[in-house]
């Protein structure tokens, strides 16, 4: 039993189907009026216009691995075709077919990476989300992992695809990629200028021991207000009453789309505690989609160069005032206190009805103070993120 995609993106549990030569074809045709098949290069293939299709039915990867993961197989020949129709001047695509009852989505595997590897089949990978995402909103491009780009297409919007006709970005992935442009500038952050900085503002949580999180919120919310982008994007600091619990608000005009939360995650851990499981799903199920927006960071410890930074922040922080509730110690936190830090990284992880599973690599984040439990977290595991991945920045650099 495997990820299996609906009609409405609905995720349901069930066996992968097996698709004839003759059964992929005839979907291909009927998605690409005008489309026929022939022999190309010794290739059985469907010729649109100028463009040289080679396909593949979409399967499960198998046992023992999680029941998103899906691919096709790209066999060597498939090289000697590409090469022969790029040299004649025709566009190759590398084509994977998944279908499931009345579900027939296409994903277009950008040949450029594959052709480059030397083995005798090269597995192309797709995940449930992608599937889920097309078939909601049309076409849905990203790159994984490794750097392959990849876009999954409804049946209905195929024909569009190919001949150019790519679907409008939603506008507030723009607004990360402006802030990005400023952020991600390889950059050292230094806590004690982060927390000056945002003590000269009076940002709220200025003086927190984890401040690369809160100094991240600081600068995300600054950067939307200068740009006059609270339509789009909003960073909600004071929570109220009625509303959900989390830090970003998406809009559309003056309703609400969706939300989300940001998160700084320092780029070794292989996991980042998430929100309440209850709030979370609650918000998909209302809305349909949750994000989080994730900002991965290199760090130096103050404990690796004699916790200066780490006396330096307690005594400034007694210097402006801030009074804790225990006795002044200018090593408090010093064991994980960061010195600095780089954003080298961000990330939007989309989860929604189909892989909401997925997230709940769930926790119990101790205990409260009268001993009674916390509520039940999530957990974002990083080694399933092409599952919920919409878009990254900087890309990966492809491997071959």
């Amino acid at each position: 039993m495997v990820d299996q995609i609906g009609r409405d993106g609905e995720l349901i549990h069930d066996v992968d189907t097996r698709l004839s030569n003759g059964r992929k074809d005839d979907l291909l045709l009927t998605a690409l009026p005008g489309a026929v098949v022939e022999t190309f290069a010794g290739e059985r293939v469907v010729r649109y216009r100028d463009q040289i299709i080679l396909k593949k039915q979409i399967t499960h990867l198998g046992n023992p691995w999680p029941a998103f993961k899906k691919r096709i197989q790209i066999p060597k020949r498939w090289l000697t075709v590409e090469a022969r129709a790029r040299a004649e001047g025709l566009v190759v695509r590398f084509v994977g077919i998944y279908n499931y009852r009345d579900v027939t989505i296409f994903v277009d595997f950008d040949p450029s990476t594959y052709v480059l590897r030397k083995a005798n089949n090269s597995a192309a990978h797709v995940a449930t989300n992608d599937l889920h995402q097309a078939q909601v909103v049309g076409q849905f491009s990203r790159v994984d992992r490794n750097g392959n780009h990849l876009t999954s297409v409804r049946d209905d919007e195929l024909s569009r695809y190919l001949l150019g006709g790519v679907a409008p970005e939603d506008p507030r992935l723009e607004v990360f990629r402006r802030f990005n442009a400023e952020l991600l500038d390889g950059c050292e952050i230094a806590a004690l200028e982060a927390v000056q900085d945002m003590h000269a503002a009076g940002w709220p949580d200025r003086f927190q021991a984890e401040w690369p999180g809160f100094y991240l919120e600081y600068r995300f919310d600054a950067f939307v207000r200068a740009g006059s982008m609270l339509h789009l994007v909003e960073f909600q600091k004071d929570k109220r009453r009625g509303r959900y619990d989390f830090d970003l608000v998406f809009r559309s005009r003056l309703s609400v789309d969706y939300y989300g939360d940001l998160k700084a995650s320092d780029i070794v851990k292989h996991e980042s505690p998430g929100n309440d499981a209850d709030d979370i799903r609650r918000c998909v199920e209302e809305y349909g989609r949750f994000w989080y927006v994730i900002y991965e960071h290199t760090t130096k410890h103050s404990r690796d160069n004699g916790d200066v930074a780490t006396i330096a922040w307690n005594e400034w922080r007694r210097s402006v005032g801030h009074k804790g509730r225990k006795e002044f110690d200018p090593l408090s936190y010093a064991r994980k206190f960061k010195e600095s830090v780089r954003f080298q990284r961000m990330m939007i992880l989309e989860v929604n009805a189909a892989n909401f599973e997925v997230v709940l690599g769930s926790f119990r984040q101790g205990q409260q103070p009268d001993g009674a439990e916390r509520a039940l977290k999530v957990m974002i595991n990083k080694r399933y993120i092409d599952n919920f991945l919409i878009y990254t920045e900087p890309e990966p650099i492809r491997l071959v």
